[in-house]
């Protein structure tokens, strides 16, 4: 028979009773760092947005100016409009893409995160008679000029190009 009094089993009780704390901390900090996480992804892919839309807004901003000018214009052949437009390189420490797309006197500018799932589509509009052509660029700084000789019939074409 064994002597109750010595105490022998509460060293059981005690370990494990630090073992179960242990894993009890360990599953509760470990949803933590899981909540935690997609938070802040979902906090970077609206920050991404949200700076996509404004760099969207200022290259439409600055297509309608030049093709203002392109429209009011009394000679287009020998129309030179230059237009430099600085853009960040990244947005929410990632680079973007801009794809614009015209139809007529319709179109869009996409922009596109490399790294986020974020995507923001800006629309825009130009004159009856003034062409833009559909291209894709690298984020940071671009040109948007008027080329005389180009477009479908060679009337000219608005150009967005990287810098």
């Amino acid at each position: 028979m064994r002597d109750r009094s010595g105490g022998s089993d509460r060293a059981v009780s005690v370990t494990v009773g630090y073992v179960m704390t242990l894993a009890i901390s360990t599953l509760l900090l470990s949803g933590l760092f899981v909540a935690g996480g997609s938070f802040v992804e979902t906090q970077r892919e609206r920050a991404a947005q949200g700076e996509l839309t404004v760099v969207g807004e200022r290259i439409a901003a600055d297509i309608g100016t030049v093709d203002r000018l392109v429209a009011t214009a009394e000679s287009r052949e020998k129309l030179t409009v230059d237009r430099p437009l600085t853009l960040p390189n990244r947005v929410s420490g990632t680079g973007y893409r801009i794809r614009i797309a015209a139809n007529g006197t319709q179109g869009t500018i996409a922009l596109e995160s490399e790294q986020t799932d974020a995507t923001v589509e800006v629309p825009f509009r130009t004159s009856e008679d003034v062409a833009v052509r559909n291209t894709t660029v690298d984020g940071g700084s671009l040109r948007i000029s008027w080329e005389s000789d180009a477009g479908p019939e060679g009337d000219g074409e608005l150009v967005v190009s990287e810098r």
